[in-house]
């Protein structure tokens, strides 16, 4: 690392000690007006993005915490009945140090539990770079998600490093391209829309989708399919899952990838886009804020927080 990395890291490290000292309101009113460019409406919000700030300042559960975990997530599918649509995990550590990488198989997934986007593919062990591997894993341990979009379910999230089975599809496209990740947004227990990233690893874009797999003329913060993405085996079924999970939840996106003719559930969240996307037509702002019933207001500080 360069003397003017050093100096640019620490910077970015000093920033987030003063925003971790600024109020949670005024964070993501600087937030959503720097990124959309308006007025962040918090005392009658109707859009979807004004709606996902509200519910991280105000509907706080210990059910939302296990479930951005990506390891303690895996406690709440296999305890729905689902064990076997999750990849299989081969270790899960507190450091880099801990892993055994001897005992790994010859592809597998790293990823943080508490991070977005930290992954790392191990695609064949005996080509990896390790180096560069370790100095990616261990950039981890200052993932602090909660310190900008202040997304509340991160925030008692013990880091874990977890080791899981690497989905290698068959098909030529997404061999070369990644595996197209299905993400359903489910309002107040039903699932309204599906969004679908494709080409993860070469010309990414992204579509949204009815549940009829009507394709919509919406555009988010990626460049639109020009092409019409097939309905993936196994979407009824994800649908009655993603029915399943949303009952417990007045909103959540339930991810999943269709691999090799087999379905597979990748994660849940509950703040795409950290509330702060701009959509084109603006009115699908409004369209899933509509959809979006507000619940009770429910904050940490008036429930006892037993999750670890």
């Amino acid at each position: 690392m360069t003397i003017k990395q050093k100096m640019k890291k620490n910077q970015i490290r000093k920033l987030y000690k003063i925003l971790d000292l600024l109020p949670d309101k005024l964070i993501l009113n600087l937030q959503y007006y720097a990124t959309v460019g308006r007025k962040l409406n918090l005392s009658n919000p109707k859009r979807f993005t004004e709606k996902i700030h509200w519910y991280k300042l105000n509907y706080q559960t210990p059910l939302m915490t296990k479930c951005a975990d990506k390891y303690r997530v895996r406690d709440y599918i296999e305890d729905k009945g689902y064990s076997d649509l999750l990849p299989e995990l081969y270790c899960v550590c507190d450091s880099y140090n801990q892993i055994d990488f001897n005992g790994l198989p010859n592809s597998y997934a790293i990823k943080c539990n508490n991070g977005s986007g930290t992954n790392v593919f191990i695609t064949n062990k005996y080509e990896a770079d390790f180096n560069a591997v370790q100095g990616i894993v261990k950039s981890w341990s200052k993932v602090k998600t909660i310190s900008v979009g202040r997304e509340w379910a991160y925030k008692n999230i013990t880091q874990k490093i977890i080791i899981e089975e690497l989905l290698i599809p068959t098909d030529d496209f997404q061999k070369k391209n990644g595996i197209n990740d299905y993400k359903i947004l489910c309002f107040n227990g039903k699932p309204q829309y599906v969004w679908v990233d494709v080409g993860r690893f070469k010309n990414f874009r992204r579509s949204f989708y009815d549940l009829n797999w009507k394709k919509l003329d919406v555009i988010s913060n990626r460049r639109n399919s020009n092409d019409e993405v097939r309905k993936p085996d196994g979407f009824e079924k994800m649908l009655e899952i993603a029915t399943e999970f949303s009952q417990d939840f007045p909103f959540v996106r339930v991810d999943f990838y269709s691999v090799n003719q087999k379905i597979y559930i990748g994660e849940l969240t509950f703040y795409p886009w950290s509330g702060c996307v701009q959509f084109e037509p603006d009115e699908f702002d409004y369209e899933l804020g509509r959809l979006f019933e507000l619940p009770p207001v429910i904050r940490e500080k008036d429930i006892k927080f037993n999750e670890k």
